[in-house]
């Protein structure tokens, strides 16, 4: 019998977890340990910090569905790890041993490494930042002025500075304020779209378009040397490195990207990270220093992708981190039963960057040079295809197996109730169609026919506005039935017909080949 801990509860850990307990034996154990007791899809705190959406929409407590699958939850925070004792020691005195370690804890942002930044600025790495960030942005759309979008020298994963950066044009437009807030975007980058993989092609070109279309201001090879209250202080360098202009950037609101380290419980682990307490591995996501402890996600030290001025760290992504976690859950399976492991590289880059109501789709492969695939392409079907994957990720990580399926009557109950509570209320109800609906050819033995229209001028509604409800609660109850696989046969199909449906399905940019 094996006990497996997984440290972290998000978009590494979860996956993680879920594939260990499906794979391994019922004698064996499976723990999660985490310092929150939710799951939140860290994509979307973008979203949050806009008013797009709420903490309900994308944030949900974790315990019962980690039970559902015979999974232990341990609510605490790591204070140390001990490798020469296979054991993780807790903040609260608790200790836990383990025969085999998944470290996939994410990472910390060092706000505090650059004066006044933590003080001045807001940030959306976690929830509880892209909140505080909302209500800031509430107040700051009373009273506009500049906004200022950054990251620091050293920052990771810089494709959502530019996303919010977008966004924050779209919603600015939308509240008729855009043309009286000057949007700058301060990147270590040496040029636009560098993205830590050095990538000098077309889609440089494609990103400094769009950012000139926004009439969104860049400056790149910037390096950040203090915050104060209105104004942030960075130095422009040339291609060289060497210091070429100073710049005092006034904002009236801030969203900044620090640098990275990793998180204190594993900063204190010596031997098991790097200078900046980052998890050091080999390409089968092991730690030299302990075979039995794995990492997957942000938390691992990667290595820069290409050399520049300024530290740009390397960039990662939903899709990279599901595939970091299935690796290192496959090679501590295999050494469990004394397999040969499989090593985590080559690794492709991919991700989706919402821009409002439209976005970009980036693919290189392998992440880093020489690459054989190179592309990029613009279109609503970007945004569209995010929204959509925000969903699907949080199915995958809600679904229950265990247990009966939910009663079909239960949605269904749902809108036979509000008919009924609004007919109370007045006279024949026929709601507006949705926006964006679609009309759905359904043939109708004749009783049921008349049963329908019956039971419309029963509860006050039209038929067709009934009928649609109905079968929209129908379909919603319908899916919980399917098992796992289903789930992702669906969600691949959903995915797959909104594709091929979209008239904006053209590529902005396309290219193929090259390597850097």
């Amino acid at each position: 019998m094996a006990h497996v801990v997984v440290l972290g509860a998000g978009i590494a850990g979860i996956p993680a977890a879920y594939a260990l307990r499906s794979r391994l034996g019922s004698r064996d154990e499976v723990s999660v340990v985490s310092d929150k007791d939710y799951f939140h899809f860290v994509p979307s705190n973008p979203w949050i910090a806009m008013g797009w959406r709420e903490r309900s929409d994308i944030a949900f407590p974790l315990a019962p569905y980690l039970e559902a699958r015979g999974i232990r939850f341990v609510h605490g925070k790591v204070g140390h790890v001990r490798p020469d004792l296979n054991r993780i020691e807790l903040e609260n005195g608790n200790t836990l041993s383990y025969d085999y370690l998944l470290i996939a804890t994410g990472m910390e942002g060092a706000f505090d490494e650059i004066p006044g930044l933590a003080e001045h600025t807001h940030s959306v790495l976690h929830i509880e930042q892209a909140e505080r960030a909302h209500a800031a942005y509430r107040e700051f759309a009373r009273h506009p002025g500049p906004i200022v979008v950054g990251a620091v020298q050293g920052a990771s994963i810089l494709g959502p500075v530019y996303e919010f950066a977008l966004l924050a044009d779209a919603d600015l437009k939308r509240r008729n304020i855009r043309e009286r807030v000057p949007i700058t975007l301060v990147t270590p980058e040496p040029w636009p779209g560098h993205l830590g993989l050095g990538i000098d092609n077309d889609s440089r070109e494609a990103i400094k378009a769009v950012l000139a279309d926004t009439h969104i201001r860049i400056i790149c090879n910037a390096r950040t040397e203090r915050v104060e209250a209105g104004a942030i202080h960075i130095v422009e360098l040339d291609e060289a490195g060497k210091d070429r202009q100073s710049h005092a950037l006034p904002f009236a609101y801030s969203v900044y990207w620090p640098a990275f380290r990793g998180v204190s419980g594993i900063r204190a682990t010596p031997g098991l990270v790097n200078e900046r307490g980052l998890v050091v591995v080999d390409e089968f996501l092991r730690t030299p220093a302990s075979p039995n402890i794995f990492a997957a996600g942000v938390c691992i030290a990667h290595r820069p992708a290409d050399r520049t001025p300024l530290n740009v760290g390397a960039p990662d992504s939903v899709y990279s981190i599901q595939q970091e976690a299935e690796t290192a859950v496959g090679n501590i399976l295999a050494s469990m039963r004394g397999e040969p492991l499989s090593s985590s590289t080559p690794q492709r880059a991919r991700w989706l960057s919402d821009m409002g109501e439209t976005g970009a789709a980036y693919l290189s492969g392998p992440q880093v040079p020489l690459r054989d695939i190179n592309w990029m392409r613009q279109g609503r079907w970007v945004h569209l295809a995010k929204v959509d994957f925000e969903k699907y990720f949080m199915n995958k990580v809600r679904l229950k197996p265990a247990g009966p399926a939910p009663s079909a009557a239960s949605r269904v109950a749902g809108v036979m109730s509000q008919a009924l509570a609004e007919k109370l209320e007045g006279a024949m109800h026929a709601p507006a169609a949705a926006p964006g609906a679609k009309p759905v050819e359904a043939q109708l033995g004749r009783d049921a026919y008349f049963e329908l229209r019956a039971l419309a001028r029963a509860v006050g509604r039209e038929p067709a506005s009934l009928a649609a409800g109905l079968l929209s609660a129908a379909i919603a109850d319908a899916k919980s039935y399917l098992s796992e696989a289903g789930v992702d046969a669906l969600e691949r199909a959903r995915r797959e017909l909104l594709v091929e449906e979209l008239p904006e399905r053209q590529p902005g940019v396309e290219f193929h080949g090259g390597g850097t």
